[in-house]
């Protein structure tokens, strides 16, 4: 029967099986954690995790994007630069763990100050992000989905473990970053012994050059790109009341459920996409699967918006019920967000990476004029208004950029009826009662989907059962 199922289902099923694991884990972990860690020090773990994400876009240096670009080239030629690439990624980890052996004793320096031993454990971490993030990446690209989810799962596992055991023996912070030094240093030596077996792992500066210059300026756009979804609370702070704060923390949190439904596909087309540009009638292909993760990416856009004020209602106190009002719309910046991902191919098959840098932080540099701008004035509001234009703006420059190297028929006209569709199912929470709600969310979903497949955007049952007939 599994050999039935086609290779792309099968290998969305592994990846969202591995991420609800790994997702699972952490939710049961939470009462743990919130029990034998002081708010304080939950604060203080958020903050340093919060650097630490900026730190691990510039770790990672564009690595996994840069082998996706040359990794993609028939035979042997890929092999060779997937061993390149994977040579890159040791040493920029090994200047990592470096550089975070050096900057330990700042750690007193931060707004909320952290010991040496802390800021080195979750350098470690850091460091390993592009030792780590490679040979996944290569797992993704040659099809190898069940070994990814086992390595995922089994990291997820191995790290879960010792958090509980570390905080249990009373270490707290420091036990919590030492779970996660020790689960990437682990995953990370396993990986690359795996990354030398299958393309070797190839240690060669005068090869380094064009990926660099493919890599860094991705790293740079990945910056203002993640800017544009973070700088907000910059300017709420000192502006808006803690309370409306929470809100805005809340309906983000929530929107999130967005990007965890879209995950599975992400994680198996990316990797795949520029190489099954080459091939022969790929060009139909990746059009055509880009338009159907658009649908998939309006859809769970549309269930995040509807499920996530009903949650706020049913699950919080009524001081959090005022975060319900942002949900859709911080689903709707999100799902542009995706789309501007989807539809940007052209400006990854260049020579270089300066071509999403310019699109990237010019949305990014159109979104904090908006802060400036609307939150003073409006608040919440304003970075909800600001977030949503940058990203409208980042969509509109990738995909006109795009189809200028790489012409596609994309079926914009079908996606924007779709879009149109997902915009009145996620009003619904915003005009109805929760009770209401409830009871035409799944005929809303199941006309959203039928609507999707209509338009030939979505597979159709029937489209599914031959399929799998065929095999």
């Amino acid at each position: 029967m599994l050999a039935r199922i086609p290779a792309s289902l099968r290998a969305a099923g592994l990846y969202a099986g591995a991420m609800v694991w790994t997702k699972g884990l952490g939710l049961l972990l939470l009462p743990l954690v919130t029990a034998l860690l002081p708010a304080e020090e939950y604060g203080r773990m958020e903050f340093l995790c919060s650097a630490a994400e900026i730190a691990a876009l510039l770790a990672g240096a564009g690595l996994v994007d840069t082998l996706y670009r040359f990794g993609s080239e028939p035979g042997e030629a890929g092999r060779h630069s997937a061993a390149q690439v994977a040579g890159l990624a040791l040493v920029v980890s090994l200047g990592g763990l470096a550089l975070a052996a050096l900057v330990s004793p700042l750690g007193a320096l931060l707004p909320m100050p952290a010991t040496p031993t802390e800021v080195l454990l979750l350098g470690v971490t850091v460091a390993l992000e592009a030792a780590i993030g490679v040979p996944l990446a290569w797992l993704r690209m040659q099809g190898r989905a069940a070994h990814y989810a086992a390595l995922v799962v089994a990291r997820g596992t191995l790290h879960s473990a010792l958090l509980a055991l570390l905080l249990w023996q009373g270490f707290g912070v420091a036990g919590m970053l030492a779970a996660g030094a020790a689960g990437s240093l682990l995953a990370a030596l396993a990986l690359l012994g795996g990354q030398a077996r299958l393309t070797g792992i190839r240690l060669a500066p005068s090869g380094w050059k064009h990926l660099l210059a493919y890599g860094l300026p991705l790293t740079a756009g990945g910056l203002a790109a993640f800017l544009l979804g973070t700088a907000d609370r910059w300017f709420l702070a000192g502006t808006v009341s803690a309370a409306e704060l929470g809100h805005y923390a809340l309906a983000a949190k929530l929107g999130l459920v967005m990007a965890f439904l879209t995950q599975p596909f992400d994680l198996w087309f990316y990797p795949r996409r520029i190489a099954l540009y080459g091939t022969p009638e790929g060009r139909q292909q990746v059009a055509r699967l880009a338009a159907t993760g658009a649908a998939v990416t309006l859809c769970a856009a549309a269930l995040a918006a509807l499920a996530g004020p009903l949650l706020i209602h049913w699950a919080t106190p009524a001081a959090y019920h005022g975060a319900a009002r942002f949900v859709p719309w911080l689903c709707a910046a999100l799902a542009l967000q995706s789309l501007g991902s989807l539809f940007n191919i052209g400006c990854y098959m260049q020579r270089t990476g300066r071509q999403s840098l310019v699109v990237n932080g010019g949305a990014g540099l159109v979104a904090l004029a908006a802060y400036a701008a609307l939150i003073p004035r409006f608040g919440v509001a304003g970075a909800v208004a600001a977030t949503l234009l940058g990203q409208a703006v980042r969509l509109v420059w990738f995909a006109w950029a795009s189809q200028r190297s790489a012409p596609l028929d994309y079926g914009f006209l079908q996606v924007a009826l779709l879009a149109l569709g997902a915009a009145l199912v996620a009003a619904l929470p915003q005009l109805l009662a929760p009770v209401v709600v409830m009871a035409v969310a799944v005929p809303a979903m199941l006309a959203l989907a039928l609507l999707g497949a209509r338009l030939g955007l979505l597979p159709t049952p029937r489209l599914v059962s031959a399929r799998l007939a065929l095999g």
